[in-house]
């Protein structure tokens, strides 16, 4: 009776035993499910970002892009290269004044152009050229997608370089992340070094 009554007052401790592993098996899947995710984040953001501007998507776009933040860094970079190629001034303020209002004025609409499904498509191929670009990999564009190489600069941003056809670094990528999922919130040039005039 005794030996009996030990063996089911243990079965009870056991089940309690087995499901607690089972808990802590499920925990442990979930964290590393989790994980995974975070740090695929940045790449399927990307990957839904060219399929969703191959279907001319804008909603999709909107959802993956931080609107205000993207355009205010585009502006910042066509101001950027407008600057560099404009005439030297000969140290007339107000000339280069009226060349950066012009400029200005000029990078707005750009600006828009490029946070189209058109432009977006030209961002993730490393251009600053909104035009029609048909989704890598298919029949009417069999090129392969640009490869981007990605470098996380701490937890909530990436910078995901991208990789011209000849292999070398184009438009840096900035993504930033938005709760558990991530967007894309700006745009940076690999600026060549300039060399003294001799």
């Amino acid at each position: 009776m005794s030996q009996s009554g030990a063996v089911n007052s243990g079965e009870p401790a056991e089940r309690f035993g087995g499901l607690t592993r089972l808990a802590a098996g499920a925990a442990i899947a979930l964290v590393l499910f989790s994980v995974i995710g975070f740090v695929r984040g940045p790449a399927a953001t990307v990957d839904a970002l060219r399929d969703a501007a191959g279907r001319r998507d804008t909603a999709e776009i909107a959802r993956r892009t931080d609107g205000p933040a993207l355009r205010h860094s585009l502006g910042r970079l066509l101001l950027q290269q407008t600057g560099a190629a404009l005439p030297e001034d000969g140290g007339n303020d107000r000339q280069m004044l009226g060349q950066f209002i012009i400029a200005g004025a000029l990078v707005k609409p750009l600006v828009e152009t490029l946070v189209t499904p058109e432009g977006i498509a030209a961002l993730l191929e490393g251009q600053i050229a909104a035009r029609p670009v048909a989704p890598r990999g298919t029949g009417s564009d069999p090129r392969p997608a640009s490869k981007i190489s990605f470098a996380w600069t701490g937890l909530s941003t990436v910078r995901g370089t991208v990789m011209t056809p000849a292999g070398d670094p184009g438009l840096v990528l900035v993504l930033q992340r938005d709760g558990l999922s991530w967007r894309l919130a700006g745009v940076e040039a690999k600026i060549a070094p300039v060399l003294p005039a001799r």
